[in-house]
This record gives structure tokens, sequence and C-alpha cells, in this order.
């Protein structure tokens, strides 16, 4: 009897604990985009990125002043197919400085890691 009072106790408990499960809010992807700048002999400084999707939408920016590596993060709730990464910036050589930008897309999985390197030409 005792045994019987258990195993419905154990069913009443599971039927509770199964919509819980159910109300587990959805998949969310995490994307971290690397941009790496190239300029031709130069250097670049006061560099500024924007991620854009497919549609036009940003998706998340950064800015590196001394024209190094920049790590963007952003999170979605659907995988994305491509970005488009846009740089501005400011390159330099002896005592010469003129304005550059560029852009790259990249096709993405369904979330990680991703590395893209944008070439800056003069603006």
């Amino acid at each position: 009897m005792k045994a019987g009072v258990f195993v419905v106790a154990l069913v009443a408990l599971m039927g509770c604990a199964v919509p819980l499960a159910y109300a587990q809010p959805g998949v969310v992807y995490n994307y971290t985009i690397h941009v790496d700048f190239f300029a031709y002999s130069c250097s670049l400084s006061i560099s500024e990125v924007s991620l854009y999707d497919a549609s036009g939408v940003v998706m998340g920016a950064g800015s590196s002043p001394y024209g190094e590596e920049i790590a963007i993060s952003f999170t979605t709730s659907s995988p994305m197919s491509v970005l488009t990464a846009t740089a501005v910036g400011l390159a330099t050589w002896s005592s010469y400085s003129w304005s550059v930008n560029g852009s790259n897309s990249i096709t993405l999985g369904n979330a990680g890691d991703y590395w893209v390197t944008v070439r800056m030409n003069q603006a």
C-alpha cells in the first residue's frame, strides 16, 4: 500500500515537472567576431567597426584606438548565415595621415568564434 502511494506521488510530481521543461526559453546562439585590419605600408589608428546581418541590422560595434584586432560578441535567437564587417579609421605614415575605410563579409555557422580581415583603403 505504501508503495502505491509513493508511485502516485511520484507520478504527480513528474506531471508538474514536465510543463516546466517545456517552458524553457528558446535556443540562444552566441557569436564572437574577431576583426583584423590590413593596410599597405602604414599604421592604423582609431579604427571603428560595425557588424551588420544580411538585412542590414547592426548586430554589434567596437573600436580599437591603436588599430589592433577587435573582438565583438553578440547573441541572437536564430542562427546567422552572413555577416558584414564595416570599418573606418585613420592611417598614418611618417607625418601624413588620411581617412581609410573597408568592409568584408563572412559566412557563419550556428555559433562560435569567427575571424575576418578588413582591407582598409583610402576614403
